[in-house]
């Protein structure tokens, strides 16, 4: 037998979904400023990544399993670089199969060998609310500039 307690009350709203919806709604609008400060036309994914691709590439698309290197500039929407491939080395990594963030295997399903683009990545598709632990702080936003150098096919 299950019991069902009714109700008519009215149920109040979680106090941690609004203060995480006010969170995500303030990095929104952190996020449309720095794109207009720079004047980029960028793509808005229904999963609250953007992207602006720079130049589409060739051959096909990137896909999950993938081995990718990339060369990549790492940016706060202060304008700060964090990460450079010119500093730190390009990343190699196999898509949807690695450690990378969220937003970085998103992104390259959408491009090609000698692809590039500019992404903005909000935090929750980035380093989270923890942040990278390095150079990220948590609840931060991020902008990449990325090339991809090559593909490898599973």
């Amino acid at each position: 037998m299950v019991l069902v307690k009714e109700s008519n009350a009215k149920e109040k709203p979680d106090p941690y979904v609004e203060w995480n919806k006010k969170n995500v709604n303030r990095e929104e609008e952190d996020i449309d400023f720095f794109v207009k400060r720079y004047g980029w036309e960028m793509q808005k994914l229904g999963i609250g990544l953007r992207i602006q691709v720079l130049d589409a590439g060739q051959g096909d698309l990137i896909k999950s399993e993938d081995v990718v290197t990339l060369k990549y500039t790492t940016i706060l929407l202060t304008g700060d670089t964090v990460y450079s491939s010119a500093k730190d080395g390009e990343k190699i990594f196999k898509v949807d199969k690695s450690e990378e963030i969220v937003g970085l295997h998103e992104a390259v399903k959408m491009m090609k060998k000698g692809g590039r683009a500019r992404l903005v990545i909000p935090s929750f598709l980035a380093y989270g609310i923890a942040g990278d632990g390095v150079r990220i702080r948590g609840k931060a936003s991020l902008a990449m500039q990325i090339e991809i150098v090559d593909v490898h096919n599973k």
